[in-house]
């Protein structure tokens, strides 16, 4: 770790050799914290000025910038980049290769296929307006491969097919797939949300089996 760090972090972490917490950057205000049984893969580089929930468990070369707020029971898989000044509630789950810019909003209870990438600006060094990043609510599922483009909401518990791109607001309670994204009606056998029981238990396939101690709590 960096001599230079500036962090606080809770008990029981495992954190591997080559990472960096509390990257420290010009104007930085605070130091990173990160809370209990914090799971740190190698290649990872944590700035300064975020605030991370407990049982955040992450992959290798995960770059995860300042002033980011991330919940409890959050998993970022490798290679994800997550640009500052953006919000991710709880139980949430990246896969790998996930880009979220700067002004993301991600609710609670949601899962983000390998591969996608979110915008933040619609005419990208075309204009002197401010950015504005999707807002994913609550129990979304998205594939893998999606486009989600700047201001974009994709409404509660709805899912987005693989390789879509979402230019358009997406309702609650919907099915969206396609390039452009089209919306339908949500089968009954995927309409009751997300289960807990596939995104907050902290395992890994190269570690941890299994882990129960996400029952009864409420996220």
């Amino acid at each position: 770790m960096s001599e230079e760090a500036y962090f606080e972090i809770g008990s029981n972490a495992q954190v591997d050799p080559d990472v960096t917490l509390g990257y420290r950057y010009p104007g930085d205000f605070a130091p990173l914290r990160i809370g209990d049984d914090a799971v740190i893969r190698s290649g990872s580089i944590l700035y300064a000025s975020t605030v991370i929930g407990n049982r955040f468990q992450c992959g290798h070369q995960v770059l995860i910038r300042a002033e980011v707020t991330i919940g409890d029971r959050c998993v970022v898989h490798h290679k994800c980049t997550l640009e500052g000044r953006l919000r991710i509630g709880d139980g949430v789950k990246l896969m790998a290769h996930v880009y979220l810019p700067s002004t993301t909003t991600i609710g609670d209870m949601v899962f983000i296929g390998p591969g996608t990438s979110f915008m933040n600006d619609k005419y990208p060094m075309r204009r002197a307006a401010p950015v504005e990043g999707p807002t994913i609510e609550d129990h979304v599922s998205i594939g893998g491969g999606v486009t989600v483009c700047p201001g974009v909401t994709i409404g509660r518990n709805s899912v987005i097919g693989a390789g879509s791109v979402v230019n358009k607001d997406v309702p609650p309670d919907r099915l969206a797939y396609g390039v452009p994204a089209r919306h339908y009606p949500l089968p009954e056998e995927i309409s009751h949300g997300n289960l807990p029981e596939l995104l907050l238990p902290q395992t890994d396939l190269w570690g941890a089996q299994s882990d129960e101690t996400w029952r009864g709590e409420e996220l």
